[in-house]
């Protein structure tokens, strides 16, 4: 919800940012600095629905000439490399965004953007995500144990 939100918020502001350079021949000051916040809030919010939805992009070609046993086990290993990474990049990013907070740290630009609150809500997603690979991890496990049926992707 809240990166829908956010990309309605980028939308909004985009249009009227523009209407009054056309109309006024003088732009919002700070929209650009608020749309890049937004960016980073609306990617790493969305990232755990994205999972949930099998939204992100993935190559079956060579999964497709495995049974059905074999392809869950090479998306559990896809899943488990995947949780490594996200949480090494939660992790860092956590460090790097309590650093942010403890400097209260600003976006230099037309406007000052305080940006520490963005760059804490990038260690959340991530976090978010990694619990949704757990849960994706789980359930195929159950699958190959014969206690689920297999989750289409």
């Amino acid at each position: 919800m809240l990166a829908a939100f956010t990309i309605a918020l980028m939308i909004l502001s985009t249009t009227m940012d523009a209407t009054a350079r056309y109309v006024l021949n003088s732009p919002i000051p700070g929209v650009f600095e608020l749309n890049e916040v937004l960016l980073v809030v609306c990617v790493y919010m969305g990232l755990a629905w994205t999972q949930i939805e099998r939204g992100h992009i993935r190559v079956t070609a060579f999964l497709m000439r495995f049974s059905d046993e074999t392809e869950v086990k090479f998306v559990i290993l896809a899943w488990v490399v995947t949780f490594i990474f996200i949480f090494i990049l939660a992790y860092q990013s956590a460090i790097g965004a309590w650093e942010s907070f403890q400097i209260r740290e600003f976006r230099w630009g037309s406007v000052q953007m305080p940006i520490w609150w963005a760059k804490a809500l990038v260690p959340i997603g991530c976090w978010m995500m990694n619990i949704q690979l757990i849960f994706d991890i789980w359930k195929d496990i159950e699958f190959l144990r014969g206690r689920l049926p297999k989750q289409r992707a």
